[in-house]
């Protein structure tokens, strides 16, 4: 009798001679009926997200980004991902022509459910290569098919199929598992074609994400588990092609980039030594392992400290991984997919620094080796009674509630992606004591001009800014780092901009706003010229204070406008300080205040 991920032989099945390996015995395919099945649970999870708009880093990286909106071979090839922030490390050339085909040069114009459709096709394909790869690493039929329907629907996955910018991890996992499915169909059947096609994918996979380095080291690891003992030489002939790709890689990259990686110091944990950042890597692959087991609401921002010392849910995390592992270890095919968990994130556990802490959309690829163990543990009852009976009644329970369970979160989460207001206010939620969601949602309420709360429990763009500032004081009291210059300067600068000038008359503030002018001004004084802008915004605004706030002097006002107009200011802004600089000498000149 068939079971339900692979379909009835059309003939008898041939004879295969098994050559040396666990590997070795020809795995069953997924049934049409399967794959169908799949494939429409992992658009159902997701369908409601094609109506997000643009949002947060979707600007820099697809909307104002010349390569994208203006494509020439030399800016998708010769160029990192954002000309203008080489330092970050990014070189993604497949991501950003495919961002290129649909923009066509529309730039916000551009329909976002396009890109957004475009993701939710790569994630039904990514759902679909791991059935394959379930079966292909020797895991029951039915537990491969429940995990691949576990990983379909999973709201772990939210930010990168939700976000367009998450297509480079989309893409990279399509591209990885294609790689990994080849390479052990190559290592089983020793077919070169496979072996050149899988050395394809790894190379494309690579100019997608850079978490794609590690994928070798997942089909090393996934061998290994399964119980093979390949000699080493045979690992170096089979892996010779990665090692060469990956040197052309390192040294494309350099030559476009000028490093192979990203600036080490912009990183959380750059100023850590390896023996200090060994612990933070083991509690963040405790909370990925969590959160792969026990969803919990997105998050795109969490701060270095929550990592440092003893993190009581990263270690339950730890503890359900090892717990695992032990449950497990004679079941080779699941113990595989467990050990190729923690190979996949390697880079980004921050054992090299990273710029990012921690980013659930780094848990895309490996979240489907936990998919599948946990797969294991939910159609164990299923698989029994299928031995037992030969058909399923009430085993199928387990499988369908944690699919609705599933895509139901999914559903209720999709929607914090719909704009970026919301997608702060949500961090806002999730992460209340820490300074940068407040500034985020500050930011994009400063945007929409809601400066106070509407509403008893709401926030306006005051709020939340001053919010962001007490919290960061808290922050730096404890030794921790703090919101950086650009972010502090900017807060200062709307609020000294809101309680002067935005503010209903008999509501404004000029003593508080003139307090955060001049702490934006000493601020952005001390930081890089990229900031001159806002600078000179806030050297032209403390001197309009001397009209309705008489602790600002002329000589104050003079010194601030003379400063402003030294700065390489637009056109625009220049000419203002300029004026307000020749009204003020002939202020001084007829009716001077003296100070």
């Amino acid at each position: 009798m068939a079971t339900p991920l692979t379909a009835p032989p059309a003939r008898p099945e041939p004879v295969v001679v098994p050559s040396r390996g666990p590997l070795a015995a020809a795995p069953p395919r997924p049934s049409l009926a399967a794959l169908v099945v799949l494939a429409l649970l992992a658009t159902a999870a997701y369908c409601n997200a094609l109506r997000g708009a643009f949002l947060y880093d979707d600007f820099p990286y697809i909307v104002e980004n010349p390569q994208v909106q203006q494509p020439t071979a030399h800016r998708l090839f010769g160029e990192p991902l954002t000309a203008e922030t080489p330092q970050l490390g990014l070189y993604r050339p497949l991501v950003v022509a495919s961002y290129a085909l649909q923009a066509r040069g529309r730039g916000e114009e551009a329909p976002t459910w396009e890109f957004h459709a475009l993701n939710v096709a790569l994630h039904v394909g990514v759902t679909l290569l791991l059935a394959r790869l379930a079966l292909l690493i020797g895991l029951a039929p039915v537990t491969a098919l429940v995990g691949a329907a576990l990983f379909a629907v999973h709201p772990v996955h939210v930010e990168p199929v939700d976000w367009i910018v998450g297509r480079a991890e989309l893409l990279a996992a399509l591209l990885g598992l294609a790689y990994v499915v080849l390479s052990l169909e190559a290592n089983r059947t020793g077919a070169r074609g496979r072996r050149i096609a899988a050395w394809a994918c790894f190379a494309a996979a690579c100019l997608s994400k850079e978490s794609s380095f590690a994928l070798p080291g997942v089909v090393v690891a996934l061998e290994l588990a399964r119980g093979a003992r390949p000699r080493l030489l045979e690992l170096v002939r089979r892996h010779a092609g990665e090692a060469l790709i990956l040197a052309v890689v390192a040294w494309v990259r350099i030559g476009v980039i000028g490093r192979f990686g990203p600036d080490l110091g912009l990183g959380p944990y750059g100023h850590r030594s390896l023996l200090e950042r060994v612990p933070i890597a083991v509690n963040l692959l405790g909370e990925y392992f969590r959160r792969c087991l026990l969803p919990s609401p997105p998050r795109i921002f969490f701060h270095r400290s929550e990592f440092s010392g003893l993190h009581a849910s990263a270690l339950a995390g730890l503890l359900l991984w090892a717990a695992a592992l032990a449950l497990f270890r004679r079941d080779r095919a699941v113990r595989a997919a467990l050990v190729a968990f923690p190979v996949a994130l390697l880079t980004v556990l921050n054992l090299v620094p990273i710029q990012e802490t921690m980013a659930e959309r780094f848990l895309y690829l490996p979240s489907g080796f936990a998919c599948l163990a946990l797969g294991a543990v939910v159609a164990a009852p299923l698989r029994r009674e299928l031995a037992a009976r030969g058909r399923a009644a009430l085993s199928l329970l387990p499988p369908v509630v944690a699919v609705g369970l599933l895509i139901g979160a999914t559903w209720y989460w999709n929607p914090v992606f719909d704009d970026a207001l919301g997608l702060w206010r949500h961090n806002v939620a999730q992460a209340p004591e820490l300074p940068f969601p407040h500034y985020q949602a500050a930011y994009f309420l400063h945007q929409k001009r809601i400066w106070t709360a509407r509403v008893a429990g709401d926030t306006g763009a005051l709020e939340e800014y001053e919010t962001a500032l007490r919290l960061n004081d808290a922050l730096l009291a404890k030794g921790e780092e703090g919101m950086p210059p650009d972010q502090l300067m900017r807060s200062h600068l709307s609020l000294g901009d809101i309680c002067s000038t935005q503010l209903p008359v008999d509501h404004r503030d000029y003593a508080k706003a003139e307090r955060h002018l001049r702490r934006a001004i000493s601020i952005g004084a001390r930081i890089e010229r990229r900031l001159d802008a806002e600078l000179g915004k806030s050297l032209l605004l403390l001197a309009w204070l001397r009209h309705v706030k008489s602790g600002v002097s002329q000589k104050d006002a003079r010194n601030a406008l003379l400063a402003a107009t030294e700065l390489p200011l637009s056109a625009e802004l220049l000419a203002a300080a300029r004026e307000d600089l020749a009204r003020l000498e002939e202020e001084i000149a007829k009716e001077p205040d003296g100070r």
